[in-house]
């Protein structure tokens, strides 16, 4: 596994639009592996006044044509080994956490289709948080988790008149991991929906990096 970065140039035009369509983004990633179609976890993060773009994938990316897209001419992108991080998650273990997700419930209704609605309500955000990680393997510290920011992205599939209306929610605080296999999956392959235009990627630190 590969966790990766790129640093964005928030000053050039394509990045703003992209930021604000994820479906670029989505389709810039996917572009830079030589096996399409794989399903990469990704999200933007904003970290000591920069923003970047985060990649978690099974294959080494090419980083290039996103860096000449959305990044600066002198600052390439990199990638680390994830293994060496996930070696290190055990029961009992504790971390600083960030995930960016879409947190959502059903609604069934008598004789329709269920629906599927977002929480736009930080207490239930904070609920599904709390329910998510009961089933992922970890316990939240609750006077420590803190919804950082919750935006609408409204945008165009890349290629499609079809508009896509997502609830983006950044959670930020500190877990304890209980089932140490089931955690990693968790951190392997996202929580939550709507993955392709980046939501789910849970990040860890030790020291809240």
């Amino acid at each position: 596994m590969y966790l990766s970065r790129i640093q964005l140039d928030i000053s050039k035009r394509r990045t703003q639009l992209a930021l604000a369509s994820p479906s670029k983004f989505h389709g810039a990633v996917e572009e830079a592996f030589s096996q399409k179609q794989r399903r990469n976890l990704w999200r933007i993060d904003t970290l000591g006044g920069n923003t970047y773009l985060l990649i978690l994938s099974s294959e080494k990316p090419q980083l290039s044509n996103i860096t000449d897209q959305f990044g600066y001419e002198n600052i390439a992108g990199e990638s680390k080994n994830y293994g060496k991080l996930l070696s290190r998650v055990e029961k009992g273990s504790t971390w600083h956490f960030r995930l960016v997700a879409n947190p959502t419930r059903g609604i069934k209704k008598e004789g329709e289709r269920g629906k599927v609605t977002a929480h736009t309500a930080e207490k239930y955000q904070l609920e599904w948080l709390k329910l998510q990680s009961e089933k992922k393997g970890f316990y939240i510290f609750p006077d420590t988790v803190r919804v950082q920011g919750s935006n609408w992205k409204v945008f165009y599939k890349q290629g499609s008149k079809q508009k896509v209306r997502i609830l983006e929610v950044a959670f930020e605080g500190r877990l304890k991991v209980e089932d140490a296999d089931v955690f990693k999956d968790a951190l392997v392959n996202g929580i939550g929906r709507e993955k392709a235009y980046g939501m789910g990627l849970l990040t860890i630190a030790r020291n809240g990096g």
